[in-house]
């Protein structure tokens, strides 16, 4: 069975605070927070996977709150509820409930503003709790640790995040590390995560002289992941590890208060080891509200 994406981390990270403007779905973005300014992102992700004996469906909702203490410094907690279940050959396993929380400190480090425009740049580290059940059961024994909510582990994350935006466009750049350690006798492998997004405004065309209306923009995301192969008691499990691309066309409609959107996430690239359940799609939906 395929490992599942930690794209819940990826989107605990993607918040912007000027919210005249659009934001990458699933893209970090280093626009900044201000300070003691409050932000609350709710998200529903769901990934299916199927092949001819297989089924693997994913449903996550991961609540996220930034926390502006300086102009540079700020602070994100991401608490996700998770569902999973896979069947195989009529049998059917998984759990449900808290899954593992991010508390992570975002600092920004470029600051370049021009006529219309700003370049923002920003470095993260944060740790990964194990909050989530790691040794459930169920009527056929141990569910796999693939199947679990939580790895049972403490696991650190870095990343760098870059912004362009313009009164008409904005791109993001990131790379997010993720070190997975030990726990139960697993290891899941380290993960690396790459992603660029494009948002273009396209309503209105024109600003008005006055006031800050809605817009709609649309984006267009690429996100990518590669991972290393799973440890059990040392050894390396085959069936694990490997690149996926996506392709990410998405909404958003942007007030100056709140945003709403929408994205599906279609693979483009699936090199994976072994015989994996390779995902057919991501479809994601939520909601940013500023404090």
């Amino acid at each position: 069975m395929r490992k599942k994406l930690p794209l819940w981390l990826i989107l605990a990270l993607s918040l912007s605070s000027d919210f005249a403007t659009a934001a990458p779905i699933n893209t970090n973005t280093a626009l900044p927070v201000h300070e003691e300014e409050f932000l609350w992102r709710e998200q529903v992700s769901f990934l299916k996977a199927k092949d001819s004996t297989r089924d693997m469906e994913v449903l996550t909702v991961p609540s996220v709150f930034v926390y502006g203490v300086t102009e540079k410094l700020a602070f994100i907690g991401a608490v996700p509820y998770m569902d999973k279940s896979f069947k195989e050959n009529g049998v059917e396993r998984g759990d449900s409930g808290l899954g593992d929380s991010t508390l992570l400190a975002r600092y920004e480090v470029i600051h370049l503003d021009k006529p219309a425009e700003t370049l923002r740049a920003q470095v993260l580290a944060g740790l990964k709790f194990p909050t989530g059940e790691d040794d459930e059961s169920d009527e056929r024994g141990r569910l796999p640790q693939t199947l679990q909510l939580g790895s049972g582990s403490y696991d650190p994350v870095v990343a760098g995040v870059f912004t362009w935006q313009t009164q008409q466009w904005q791109v993001d750049l990131d790379l997010v590390y993720k070190i997975n350690t030990e726990a139960n006798d697993f290891q899941f492998g380290d993960v690396l995560s790459h992603n660029a997004s494009l948002q273009y405004r396209l309503w209105p065309q024109e600003l008005p002289e006055h006031g800050n209306p809605s817009f709609i923009y649309g984006v267009l995301e690429l996100n990518g992941v590669w991972a290393q192969r799973n440890e059990i008691n040392g050894s390396e499990f085959a069936d694990s590890g490997g690149y996926t691309l996506f392709l990410s066309p998405g909404l958003q409609y942007v007030t100056p208060r709140w945003i709403a959107e929408i994205s599906i996430q279609l693979p483009v690239i699936q090199d994976l080891n072994g015989g994996q359940l390779k995902t057919d799609y991501i479809l994601n939906a939520g909601f940013r509200i500023q404090f």
